[in-house]
């Protein structure tokens, strides 16, 4: 059996895959077995990463893909078994994910992955994510783990508008001022809901419209984003340990 192993190169993919389990261990406490379902979860998205590139280029037959994907997840599992075993029903939140990933799967054999929806569905699969790990210490959904889904849903979506605005559509209009007005009206309601939250978005509307038109390139967009993401995830914590 042969092998063919992808690159993942996306900074903003980092951030997804650690921030929500990270906040997800905030909102409901530390269990060891936290660790072994984000090892767990980090092969998943190693083997769905995988199988989104063949069908990418599946006039290509590139087997060797699929191969690498098959042993990424049975990794995977490996290290599930002892979370699945401490609460079984983490599993519904993987379950969950399947037609989000059944979404991006199309937007990969259309080749259109910058699509927003494609975008939003994977937002949608790495806050799942992030509720998973809370659950699984907690065994029931809190309010908490509710809201890190949301915020970490908020701010990926935020994120995946700059990226527009900065890269994929910087002269088109309606992406501009889309990102400012939505990050301006996130950044608003988080100061309504507690001023905490409030500073945690205020990042990211100033971000949205300082990059806007500079003609940055991806890898300083993506070296703001490991800062952003560090920042929100550490006041977003302080908030749920100290005034939520």
């Amino acid at each position: 059996m042969q092998f063919k192993f992808k690159k993942q190169n996306q900074h903003g993919a980092w951030a997804m895959i650690f921030m929500p389990p990270v906040l997800g261990i905030v909102a409901g406490g530390f269990h060891v077995s936290q660790l072994f379902l984000i090892i767990g979860w980090l092969f998943i998205f190693f083997a769905a990463d995988h199988i989104l590139y063949f069908f990418k280029r599946v006039r290509r037959k590139e087997f060797e893909i699929l191969n690498s994907a098959l042993l990424f997840a049975v990794i995977s599992l490996l290290f599930l078994l002892y979370p699945l075993v401490v609460e079984y029903r983490v599993i519904y939140f993987f379950l969950c994910m399947i037609p989000f990933g059944i979404v991006n799967g199309y937007f990969s054999f259309k080749r259109n992955e910058r699509n927003m929806l494609n975008n939003i569905s994977a937002i949608f699969i790495f806050s799942l994510a992030g509720g998973a790990t809370g659950f699984i210490n907690t065994h029931t959904l809190t309010f908490n783990i509710i809201f890190i889904m949301i915020i970490t849903t908020v701010y990926f979506v935020g994120s995946a508008l700059v990226v527009k605005t900065v890269i994929r559509e910087k002269n088109n209009p309606v992406y501009k001022w889309a990102s400012f007005i939505y990050h301006f009206l996130i950044m608003l309601a988080g100061f309504i809901y507690h001023p905490i939250v409030g500073v945690a978005l205020l990042f990211g509307f100033i971000r949205a419209v300082y990059v806007y038109g500079r003609g940055w390139k991806p890898k300083q967009l993506g070296i703001l984003e490991i800062i952003h993401v560090v920042y929100v995830t550490i006041v977003i914590s302080l908030f749920m340990v100290y005034f939520s």
